[in-house]
């Protein structure tokens, strides 16, 4: 096969999702908020906090996926049914380019009107799609220097609050984790989105049972031999490979799966279907794509030794 093809062939890779322990402990919670205030009638909102690159989006589409948009006939008419919806708040943020973007994802093309109208016409809504969960996410751009200056921080944040108020939808917002402080200046959103859900950058000790890079790495192992028939030597869980990994993507599951893509299709490339440590050197020497490494040296080139001693 031809790079095109090897490449067309890998893109299936992004379907990759690994529920280790942090990436499951937000799905349920998140999901627990959703529930819990469509069962007691009381919105419970909730945070989902960590630096680029570990997973946020991830868990949002997930969910999204679990809950899907589908059609129902009630009173002989045909309603959209949205019962979750995920979405990148606009920049720069302002509570109507807000509101516009949820009246989209509830299938209203008609954007006319003052806010005041907007808003109605986006609560009407909600209540017609049967909307029980919305996520927004880089929501951090809202504190962003501008933002400050003009208080559209403070009037987006509160005008969220009354959304769940009013509507008792539970709302995630889903970004980096100056968020929570900057929320929680306000008493009432802290109480708002008490449940607050961090998500940090895979975790390695080779002798430790609860590190989460290992767990991953084996998941992936297994999605390429199953669907792509791709192995690697030597084996990508093991404790010098995946020390090597750690070092050079310092856990972040964003460029964990950058480097795998990468080295798989160094190797498609060359008509082999077993990955080698120097199809993981070729990837990360390559000057085209970042990483997140811990030292500057050529991390796939050391010794095991070497490794060692940085990682001590």
């Amino acid at each position: 096969m031809n790079n095109n093809t090897n490449i067309e062939v890998l893109s299936k890779l992004r379907n990759f999702i690994c529920h280790h322990s942090d990436f499951s402990n937000a799905l349920t919670c998140i999901d627990e908020c959703m529930q819990m205030s469509y069962l007691n009638n009381r919105p419970i909102g909730s945070l989902l906090l960590g630096e680029g690159g570990v997973g946020k989006s991830t868990i949002c589409k997930l969910i999204r996926s679990r809950y899907k948009t589908y059609k129902s006939i009630e009173d002989n008419m045909e309603r959209l049914i949205v019962p979750a919806f995920y979405f990148p708040v606009p920049s720069p943020i302002t509570i109507k380019s807000l509101a516009i973007r949820m009246l989209e994802e509830l299938g209203c093309t008609d954007h006319k009107g003052t806010s005041e109208q907007l808003n109605y016409r986006l609560r009407i809504l909600l209540k017609e799609c049967k909307t029980q969960l919305i996520m927004l996410d880089e929501f951090h751009h809202i504190y962003s220097s501008s933002a400050q200056k003009n208080k559209t921080s403070e009037n987006v944040a509160n005008w969220i609050k009354t959304l769940a108020d009013e509507t008792k939808i539970s709302i995630c917002l889903v970004g980096l984790p100056n968020i929570q402080h900057n929320l929680f200046i306000d008493s009432q959103l802290a109480r708002r989105f008490s449940c607050v859900v961090k998500l940090n950058p895979l975790t390695l000790d080779v002798h430790a049972e609860n590190s989460t890079l290992i767990p991953f790495l084996k998941q992936i192992s297994i999605y390429m031999l199953k669907n792509f028939d791709i192995r690697f030597d030597p084996e990508i869980s093991s404790k010098d490979l995946s020390m090597r990994i750690f070092l050079a993507t310092s856990g972040y599951q964003a460029y964990v799966m950058q480097l795998v893509h990468q080295s798989c299709l160094n190797a498609m490339n060359n008509n082999r279907l077993v990955v080698s440590i120097s199809d993981f050197h070729e990837a990360y020497a390559s000057k085209s794509i970042l990483y997140k490494p811990m030292t500057q040296k050529n991390i796939f080139q050391l010794n095991p030794s070497q490794i060692t001693e940085i990682l001590i």
